[in-house]
C-alpha cells in the first residue's frame, strides 16, 4: 500500500511540475461565520477545501492539533491530479481527538507522512487566508521580530490577507522606526489593491508618522495607489497629523497633481491649504497641481479655500495668474472678487483689471471690476 501511494505522489508531483506557469489559475476563497471557517482553494490540477468548526489550536509546525474543545472539528480534502487525501478529525467521548484519515478512498494511518501532509495543507489555510493570524503572527514575532512577519507577508499572495498580517504586526507590537519604513515599502511594491492600501497605511499612520523618514516613504507610497478616491483618503490620514514641512509639501504636491479626478484633486488640495498653507518654496508645486484641475468650479473652490487664509503677496500673484485659466465666467468672477478685497498695491491691481476683461459676461466683468476700485 505505502509503495502504492508513493508512487502516486510521484506522479502527481511530475505532472505538477510539467505545468508551464503560464498556466498556473488560483483561486482562493474563504469564509467565517458561526464559530465555523471555511477555505477553498483551486489551481490548475490541484484543489483542496479546508472546514475547521471551534477554536482548535495547532502546534507551531501545524502538524497536529494542540487543543480541541468538545463540539470542535477540522475537515481537509485535497485532490492533486489523481490523488485525493481526506482528513476528518473530530473529538470522542473521552475528549481526545479522533482522527480518520484515507487516501484514495482507502483508510490509512496518520503516520509521519500524514502529519507533514496536515502542515503543509494548514499552513497554506494559515498563510493565504488569514486563518489563525494572530497567534502566526506572534509566533513569527518572537522568533524575529518584525522582519519574520514581514518576510511571511511577502510570501503571502493576496493583499487583503497580507493586510490582516500586517495589521496583527502594527497592532499588537511596537515598530522601530526602520520597520515602519519596512512595512511601508511592503504595501507600495506588494500590495496591488487600492483598498487594501489605503486601509494598512492608515493604520499605519495613527502611530507611526512622526518620523520624517518614515513620513516620506508614506508619501511615495500613497502615489502608488491607483483610485483617486483611496489616494485621496490615504492623504486626508497624512493630513491629520499636522502640518508638513516645504519639502514634504513638495513631495506630496505631485502627488495630488497626478489625482485624475477633479472633485478628489480639489478636495486633498483643500486639504492641505488647511493643514499646511504653503510656504513660498512650495508654492509653484501647490499652484501646478491647482491649474491641473479641469473643472471650473472644482479649481474656483480651491483657490476661495487658499483666500479665506490670507495668503502672501506671491501666493495673491498665483492665485489671480490661476483664476485666469477659469473657464466659466461666474466661478472666475467669485475668485476675482475676493481677491480684489486682498490686494494692496497697484501693480496686483491692474493685473486684476487685465484678467477682468476675459470675462465675457458684462454683469460678471462689471462685478469684478466694482469690487476692485472700491
Amino acid at each position: 500500500m505505502r509503495n502504492k501511494i508513493n508512487t502516486l505522489l510521484v506522479l502527481a508531483l511530475l505532472l505538477g511540475l510539467a505545468l508551464p506557469a503560464y498556466a498556473q489559475r488560483t483561486h482562493v476563497s474563504s469564509k467565517s461565520e458561526n464559530d465555523e471557517w471555511m477555505m477553498n482553494r483551486a489551481e490548475d490540477g490541484r484543489e483542496f477545501h479546508v472546514r475547521i468548526k471551534g477554536k482548535l489550536e495547532f502546534t507551531d509546525d501545524y502538524s497536529d492539533i494542540k487543543t480541541m474543545p468538545p463540539g470542535s472539528s477540522l475537515r481537509i480534502e485535497d485532490k492533486f491530479h489523481s490523488l485525493t487525501r481526506k482528513l476528518e478529525i473530530t473529538v470522542d467521548a473521552t475528549g481526545q481527538p479522533r482522527r480518520s484519515y484515507s487516501v484514495q478512498g482507502q483508510a490509512h494511518d496518520f503516520d509521519s507522512e500524514a502529519r507533514q501532509w496536515l502542515s503543509e495543507m494548514m499552513l497554506e489555510a494559515v498563510r493565504q487566508c488569514g486563518y489563525d493570524a494572530q497567534r502566526r503572527v506572534a509566533r513569527l514575532y518572537e522568533r524575529g521580530g518584525a522582519n519574520a512577519v514581514l518576510a511571511e507577508v511577502s510570501l503571502i499572495k493576496n493583499d487583503y490577507t497580507k493586510r490582516i498580517y500586517l495589521r496583527e504586526l502594527m497592532t499588537n507590537h511596537q515598530l522601530d522606526a526602520a520597520s515602519a519604513r519596512r512595512v511601508v515599502q511592503v504595501v507600495a511594491r506588494e500590495m496591488s489593491s487600492a483598498y487594501e492600501k489605503r486601509q494598512t497605511l492608515s493604520l499605519l499612520a495613527e502611530k507611526y508618522l512622526d518620523d520624517q523618514q518614515t513620513l516620506s516613504e508614506f508619501s511615495a507610497a500613497i502615489a502608488t495607489i491607483d483610485s483617486d478616491y483611496e489616494r485621496g483618503q490615504a492623504l486626508a490620514v497624512m493630513m491629520k497629523r499636522g502640518p508638513l514641512t516645504t519639502e514634504q509639501l513638495k513631495g506630496v504636491l505631485p502627488t495630488v497633481a497626478g489625482i485624475s479626478s477633479d472633485y478628489e484633486k480639489a478636495q486633498a488640495l483643500i486639504r492641505i491649504v488647511k493643514s499646511s498653507p504653503a510656504e513660498a518654496a512650495a508654492l509653484q508645486s501647490f499652484f501646478e497641481a491647482v491649474n491641473s484641475i479641469d473643472s471650473a468650479y472644482e479649481k474656483a473652490r480651491v483657490l476661495l479655500t487658499l483666500l479665506t487664509a490670507k495668503p502672501s503677496g506671491e501666493a495673491l500673484k498665483l492665485t489671480l495668474a490661476s483664476a485666469a485659466r477659469i473657464s466659466a465666467d461666474y466661478e472666475k468672477a467669485r475668485v476675482l472678487i475676493q481677491i480684489a478685497g486682498l490686494i494692496k498695491d497697484d501693480e496686483t491691481r491692474r493685473a486684476l483689471v487685465e484678467v477682468a476683461r476675459s470675462i465675457g459676461s458684462e454683469y460678471e466683468r462689471g462685478r469684478v471690476l466694482s469690487a476692485a476700485f472700491r
